[in-house]
């Protein structure tokens, strides 16, 4: 007996189970439509998703890496085509539009599934750098303080708002030069106006 290609099946599948748990089919549905050249985005995302749940790291490493070692072609009935570099990228390009959307639909789900209580929310701020000279989102990409030490490096600064059972319910990425006493204020107000319906 000669075992050939193993691949990583239980993780990625309980992955999916729980995309299925929370409804995600039915909120990305409307959002993701299959491109004229026919790549399923639906399929595209839970690759990713299921990735950053399991082993988490880059898109490069996704696409390089993980997925041959992985279940997703079989569980999603998919070939290869769905892991290349280019086409998880532009996948990521798709998910901003519905943001907003997106956090009240799993607010909602949250609510209904685990009893999550909205009257406690606590906002968090960090930042990430970038090592590469990309001029990609040069309106973001500032030097500023850094909380990895590396003023060398442009960065983004990153506000997120969860439930105290840890369950994000908004994040905005800001200029990395802005300063962190100048963020609350302002957020306040968009979570006041967003959580109105909680």
């Amino acid at each position: 007996m000669r075992l050939e290609r193993p691949r990583e099946w239980g993780a990625c599948w309980l992955a999916l189970e729980m995309w299925n748990f929370l409804g995600l089919d039915n909120f990305w549905s409307k959002h993701l439509t299959p491109s004229r050249k026919g790549t399923n985005w639906l399929n595209v995302l839970k690759t990713l998703v299921t990735y950053r749940w399991i082993s988490a790291g880059s898109e490069w490493r996704l696409h390089r890496q993980w997925f041959k070692s992985s279940a997703m072609a079989d569980l999603l009935g998919e070939d290869d085509s769905i892991a290349l570099d280019d086409t998880l990228y532009r996948c990521l390009d798709l998910l901003h539009a519905p943001k907003k959307d997106l956090f009240s639909f799993l607010s909602e789900r949250w609510k209904t599934l685990f009893n999550i209580s909205y009257d406690v929310l606590l906002y968090d701020l960090t930042s990430t750098y970038f090592e590469a000279d990309s001029k990609d989102n040069e309106r973001l990409k500032k030097f500023g303080y850094s909380r990895d030490k590396r003023s060398d490096c442009v960065q983004v600064v990153i506000a997120l708002i969860v439930t105290k059972e840890g369950f994000p319910v908004a994040y905005e990425v800001m200029p990395g030069n802005t300063q962190d006493r100048t963020t609350l204020p302002g957020f306040l107000k968009k979570i006041e106006k967003y959580m109105a319906n909680y």
